[in-house]
């Protein structure tokens, strides 16, 4: 990640933030199907320790996995990532505002840090950085920073910096794991620990290398990048720091669970779940479509399409389980973008609609509410702003770097495994490893332009597949030579380059 100054950012994001209090005073639009959480008081100052709350208790029963009440949120733009609270209260999410920025070539594009209390609607600044995370007790909230630190924060105050070189972190209570160079570390109340030393050889150096803990944090991933195209993965155990190569030669995707130690594993015709004592497996051809999602319990995922987002409107998607646990009804989800997932406890499940081609607003909606039937389509808040442009923005993120001599794209930063989607309606021409570029889906369109992501991991197209605006076509990765996860958004006609943000 590129350096980026935090003091006067901090300052214009309480502006900005003033903003978004005032706008969270608006009535929702007409017609629209929403629930409004009620507001405890007094609300916390920026500085306090989050307050304790109960656990809410998650919804069980046959519409536990069918989430289509919408809930009102203050118009927050470009929602990238999301934490919850585990009171449920507060969601800490990275957003990208834009702001002139001298560090990053030709962009005005940054990740801002705030916390959102859901009953108040406030918006409470804190940091500038991404991969935000809470311990399990709400008391300390970890991110990593733009200028490549490891931040631990109560409110918005930073308590310590621990020495981590893997953004990948994890929380179990109040102890935090961590990769420092070739020591797996904790950190607990400020007391640092070396519980256990990586083998010499498969000590990762991000990005070349990425690194992941299992919920649990007894079991982690290293995942190594070779610019021949080849991936190696290891897994490992936390408390010895013994690591075992994995035999996952066409694996082009893995993710842990939410909960436990179980490991997704993706492959460009099927799925696989793998814990300590079996492997599941499924061909993607037998569920309804490509995406994956895990339950909040972590025990199964689930799997169907997207509904290509090019109006704003929020269509409802029916998915299928696959894994320990198969719910008794359909599951069904709105088609949101960016920040899509569940609470840890289930009660929701939120993501980002379209607000115009190149824009995107968080959205919240309520599970397990005693509807089963997928409901009619929820209008936009407003009908997209008139322009002569076309191409949707691939994916939610912030724009790292724009096209120049030496670079022939538009590079977004995003988090490994967000949905990307096709610029426009057309055929796909590519699907593969490319030098530098890593792995790119190349979709071709009537106006005789090729659109390119470059850098994927899973693509969830082939080549020949007709697609439409919108449609998910694969997930951003860190494949190739990257500085990060991020996706190299690409315009040709022949051998010419253009700008697909003028398109």
């Amino acid at each position: 990640m590129l350096s980026v100054d935090t003091l006067p950012r901090c300052v214009l994001v309480v502006g900005i933030a003033t903003l978004f209090l005032h706008a969270a005073c608006e009535a929702p639009p007409t017609g629209q199907p929403t629930v409004i959480i009620s507001s405890p008081s007094p609300t916390p100052s920026p500085t306090d320790p989050p307050r304790r709350a109960p656990t809410p208790t998650p919804p069980n029963g046959p519409d536990a996995l069918v989430c289509t009440e919408r809930v009102v949120l203050p118009p927050v733009a470009d929602v990238i990532g999301v934490a919850w609270s585990p009171n449920g209260r507060t969601l800490a999410i990275d957003h990208m505002v834009v702001l002139p920025d001298a560090h990053i070539t030709g962009s005005a594009e940054d990740f801002f840090l705030d916390a959102l209390d859901l009953p108040t609607g406030e918006l409470t600044p804190l940091g500038v950085g991404e991969r935000q995370q809470w311990s399990a007790t709400g008391k300390y909230l970890s991110y990593w920073s733009w200028d490549g630190d490891l931040r631990i924060v109560i409110g918005g105050r930073v308590i310590d910096l621990p020495r981590a070189t893997i953004p990948d972190v994890r929380w179990v209570g109040d102890t935090l794991f961590y990769f420092a160079k070739d020591e797996l570390q904790t950190w607990t109340d400020g007391v640092v620990k070396t519980i256990a030393t990586l083998p010499a050889d498969v000590v990762p150096t991000y990005p070349a290398d990425d690194a992941s803990f299992s919920a649990d944090a007894e079991r982690f991933v290293i995942t190594r990048y070779s610019l021949d195209g080849t991936v190696r993965r290891y897994v490992g155990v936390t408390r010895t720091g013994a690591v075992t190569e994995l035999d996952l030669p066409d694996a082009t995707y893995t993710e842990w669970s939410p909960t436990g130690e179980t490991l997704l594993v993706r492959y460009p015709d099927r799925v696989e779940l793998r814990d300590a004592d079996s492997v599941r497996s499924a061909q993607l051809a037998r569920f309804p479509g490509p995406v994956h999602q895990w339950t909040p319990d972590g025990r199964s995922i689930l799997l169907g399409a997207v509904t290509p987002t090019v109006t704003g409107e929020i269509t409802f998607d029916s998915y299928a389980a696959f894994g320990a646990a198969t719910p008794s009804s359909t599951p069904i989800l709105p088609n949101l973008l960016g920040a899509r997932g569940f609470s840890p406890d289930g009660r929701y499940f939120a993501g980002d609609s379209r607000t115009s081609l190149r824009t995107t607003r968080l959205e919240l909606f309520r599970c397990g509410t005693g509807v089963t039937a997928r409901p009619a389509p929820i209008p936009a808040f407003a009908p997209f702003p008139s322009t002569t442009l076309r191409y949707v923005r691939p994916v939610v993120g912030a724009i790292t770097q724009v096209i120049t001599r030496a670079h022939t794209g538009i590079d977004i930063a995003a988090p490994l495994g967000a949905l990307i989607t096709a610029a426009d309606d057309g055929v796909v021409t590519a699907v593969g490893w490319v030098s530098v570029g890593g792995r790119r889906v190349c979709v071709g369109h009537a106006s005789g332009v090729v659109t390119c992501d470059y850098h994927t991991s899973a693509a969830l197209v082939r080549v020949g597949d007709r697609v439409v605006r919108g449609q998910p076509v694969a997930l951003v990765g860190l494949t190739g030579v990257t500085t990060g996860p991020h996706v190299h958004w690409e315009a040709t006609i022949g051998t010419q380059i253009v700008d697909p943000l003028t398109r």
